[in-house]
């Protein structure tokens, strides 16, 4: 399974250091080839450029296994949308619906917010 770079930057970015962030940042999120990324990083070589692009890399990986955060963040985006695709089919049981219905987007709010 290929990661998403652009998504552990984002999470993680601040704990890389400035080379390897801006690195895989041209990568990523710039769409630059390595020759491109080392003239960016102010003209250095391209094994530099690939060595700060492939450790910032390897050190997002392991923040990534080590905390989770975008795994979380992936699994609660996907409930919170299953939890909404419900909402809108909720269409029987007019005792309690109103109730459930308020309760569940209280919920949603509240995961929304805690991200």
């Amino acid at each position: 399974m290929e990661e998403n770079f652009a998504l552990l930057l984002d999470i993680y970015g601040e704990l890389l250091s400035k080379n390897q962030r801006e690195a895989v940042d041209l990568k990523y999120n710039s769409d630059l080839s390595l020759s491109e990324i080392a003239e960016e990083m102010g003209g250095i070589t391209r094994p530099a450029a690939n060595d700060a692009r492939k450790k910032g890399e390897k050190r997002l990986l392991e923040l990534e296994e080590i905390l989770g955060n975008a795994k979380r963040l992936k699994l609660v985006s996907e409930k919170t949308a299953r939890a909404r695709e419900l909402l809108a089919l909720i269409d029987s049981n007019p005792d309690g619906r109103e109730k459930f219905i308020s309760e569940l987007s209280q919920i949603l709010s509240e995961i929304e917010n805690a991200m």
